[in-house]
């Protein structure tokens, strides 16, 4: 922040005075720090905790007449954002985000710097119209827009034939454009908290997305030019056959970001185009999680409590693929996790790799399937076993057969609600008797997206509409419904972060009585709520109203 020059410097802080934002002392000593240290006197100010960078942005808009503008929601024109090279972006702490009359529009941290105005002037030929934005919200847009822009003008330069990969590529030199592109994208992913990105050749180019709060965003698109080399890349870097096109691979690579260390698991699909690659961002935050973080009500955290405190049964977490599923057996391995307790998981792949608990991957090309793993495991005398997932009637009928034996087993399964898990269970064979006697509970659940609270707002709905969602009458009338807005927190989406909607079944006798009448799972599902059961559904409009989310966010993810 601040400006370039000396007087631009001393202007700022007069204006920051007689905005009341900062003292004279403030002022004085912040001047002091300046001369000893050098800087620029609006990062001192934010530094010292005395003023924030908005204050210091809506203050200069303010002062001079100028429109305050927030790069998280603006719509940035792309091309205008290449009209600077990088260095001068930097330098001068500004970036073109569009045109008007002819003239170029340059978000500035400093309008007052007439030197970094010149300097656009100079370089562009063009007429500039200065807005304020803050300094971090620049610096963000030079790494994703000019950054990203000037690696994929430099690959272009260089691109060479489809079947050549550089031997820079494979060893990773830093200065090797595609390898540069690579890795800024693997770091606005984890800037962006990005679960996975999307790199799908076309027939008329290349589109990257991430995925974002559970929903896929377009970042950019590429030249065909650049597909060999940026995939060579990112299968040089998983490990992966990068001669092999025609058939699926996996992969992982592990690199390091801001100094903080991200696995991302790496999977290619051959396609008429080319290869298509996801790479999915391992969370690595899984030691600070806990039940109580996952979005229970007090009376699911209670059920769910109650089922890890068996000493034996399974407990089953059932829900579409992304939808938290391995979220919330983490969180229970870590419920779980004390020096009395051996637990032994089985996972595919170990995702996050927690003290005091036994791992296993799962490795089908030597033999290393669920169901083979999990019969080592249980001569491994554990008292707990998480097995990733049960894909298969092996697996199903060993694993059921463990909780009968004195083990507590957690797993996951494929099924779109709780009482649909026992009718998938008879579908792999597992004789109903058997899982009847077994299974403790089955926990169903999504992921929804989080209303960003500093700018959800409150929508007025007739009462049929309310209706229409499943409010009763009564709460029709007196519920409070909120929608998104979109700000600086949210990145203009007006959501941030996701919560989970649960639906618990715990077995009793009536569910037992049904089920082994081979009963169907619509049957199953009456008796479940009769007797206690709160349906995914009611979890989610308790959620509305509560202002955690909408209504059009439970539409998308709720059946």
């Amino acid at each position: 922040m601040g400006g370039g020059v000396g007087y631009t410097r001393e202007r700022l802080g007069e204006l920051l005075v007689a905005a009341g934002l900062v003292t004279r002392a403030q002022l004085d000593h912040a001047l002091q720090v300046q001369v000893a240290e050098g800087g620029k006197l609006g990062q001192i100010l934010v530094r010292q905790l005395i003023v924030d960078e908005d204050d210091i942005a809506r203050t200069l808009a303010e002062q001079k007449g100028l429109d305050h503008v927030s790069l998280t929601t603006y719509p940035v024109d792309r091309e205008a954002t290449s009209r600077i090279p990088e260095r001068i972006a930097r330098r001068n702490l500004v970036i073109p985000i569009g045109y008007e009359d002819g003239s170029l529009v340059l978000a500035m941290a400093d309008p007052l710097d007439v030197e970094a105005i010149d300097d656009v002037k100079v370089s562009t030929g063009l007429g500039v119209i200065p807005v304020v934005a803050t300094g971090t919200q620049i610096q963000y847009a030079i790494e994703k827009y000019i950054a990203a822009a000037d690696v994929v003008q430099d690959i272009m330069v260089a691109a060479g034939e489809e079947e050549a990969v550089p031997d820079e590529v494979i060893a990773g030199d830093e200065d090797v454009p595609v390898v540069r592109l690579v890795n800024q994208l693997i770091r606005e992913a984890i800037a962006d908290n990005a679960s996975d990105i999307h790199i799908e050749p076309g027939d008329k180019g290349v589109r990257i997305r991430y995925r974002i709060d559970g929903v896929l965003q377009e970042i950019m698109r590429l030249p065909l030019s650049i597909k060999p080399g940026l995939i060579s890349r990112v299968k040089v870097m998983a490990d992966m056959n990068i001669a092999e096109r025609r058939r699926p691979q996996d992969g992982r690579i592990g690199v390091i970001v801001n100094g903080r260390p991200v696995d991302l698991r790496v999977a290619t699909l051959p396609t008429p185009s080319g290869e298509s690659i996801v790479l999915r961002v391992l969370n690595q935050d899984m030691e600070a999680l806990k039940l109580e973080d996952l979005g229970l009500t007090e009376g699911n955290l209670e059920i769910m409590r109650r089922f890890l405190t068996r000493p034996y049964g399974a407990v089953f977490i059932s829900g579409p693929t992304g939808s938290g599923k391995t979220t919330t057996l983490y969180a229970s391995l870590m419920q779980l996790n004390e020096p009395s307790r051996k637990i032994i998981t089985i996972e595919d792949p170990i995702e996050y790799q927690i003290g005091g608990i036994t791992q296993m991957a799962v490795n089908p090309a030597i033999g290393l399937s669920f169901a083979r793993l999990l019969r080592t495991v249980l001569r491994s005398d554990p008292d707990v076993a998480m097995v990733g997932e049960i894909r298969d009637p092996e697996t199903a009928e060993i694993a059921i057969r463990a909780a009968l034996t004195g083990h507590l087993v957690l797993s996951s399964i494929h099924t779109n609600d709780a009482p649909s898990a026992l009718t998938r269970l008879v579908d792999m064979e597992v004789a109903p008797y058997v899982t009847s006697s077994a299974l403790v509970g089955v926990v169903a659940q999504r992921l929804a997206r989080r209303l960003c609270p500093a700018c959800k707002k409150r929508r007025r709905l007739s009462a049929s509409t309310l209706t229409a969602a499943g409010f009763t009458k009564e709460e029709s009338s007196s519920v409070k419904v909120y929608g998104p807005v979109g700000c600086d927190e949210c990145y203009g989406t007006g959501y941030a972060g996701r919560i989970g909607l649960f639906e618990i079944m715990e077995m009793n006798d009536d569910l037992r009585a049904l089920f082994l009448k081979r009963a169907s799972s619509e049957d199953l599902r009456k008796t479940a709520l009769a007797t206690g059961m709160k349906s995914l559904r009611r979890d989610a409009l308790d959620k509305v109203a509560a202002g955690v989310t909408s209504l059009e966010e439970i539409a998308r993810v709720v059946i």
